[in-house]
């Protein structure tokens, strides 16, 4: 990964009332902690009808998701979940894998590696803040606080990353928020 060096990230996911309600693609920003823009979150490919269909509704956490975290159109990561509930498998751009993340409790992800073996837990490594409505450019941004320990090993960290840039996956919410209650502005 090449955001070594950014121990402190946000990322901001769009946010208005129709994109909150009706939004069927998964995206977001990572900026520094001092605003630079750092990397996209992106859908790899459109989405076909019947999986629209589906984010739209409260099954948008079950369905595939398979993204992209670019910096400056190169690809660095690729985060892939499938149908239901299976761990989000992280990958290089060259196809190696990485690890994955896997929901062990309510609030609780574990890190594991390529083989299925338990690294660490993400809030081991990470401390994430998720939720504060803000401003960004005149838009309305759902902000999320990403702090990551000082040097934590690769591919630990790519996989705490991933983890922070698709948290609505990892979490089970996809692109759907209503049917987990409402985020916040910033106080």
């Amino acid at each position: 990964m090449t955001l070594n060096g950014f121990d402190a990230l946000l990322v901001e996911q769009p946010w208005s009332a129709s994109r909150h309600l009706w939004s069927t693609r998964y995206e977001c920003s990572v900026y520094s902690e001092q605003g630079a823009p750092l990397a996209t979150v992106t859908e790899r490919k459109r989405l076909r009808p019947l999986r629209k269909l589906l984010r739209a509704t409260g099954f948008s956490g079950r369905t595939v998701f398979d993204l992209v975290v670019a910096q400056q159109g190169y690809p660095l990561l690729s985060i892939h979940k499938g149908v239901g509930r299976p761990p989000v498998t992280v990958t290089r751009p060259d196809g190696v894998a990485l690890g994955s993340v896997r929901h062990v409790r309510r609030g609780v992800y574990a890190l594991l590696d390529p083989a299925g073996h338990q690294l660490c837990l993400l809030h081991e490594v990470v401390a994430f803040t998720p939720g504060a409505i803000t401003k960004r450019d005149g838009r309305r941004v759902r902000q999320d606080s990403v702090r990551l320990r000082p040097n934590v090993p690769e591919p630990v960290r790519s996989l705490a990353l991933a983890a922070c840039f698709a948290y609505d996956i990892v979490r089970g919410i996809g692109t759907n928020h209503t049917s987990s209650g409402f985020d916040f502005p910033a106080g």
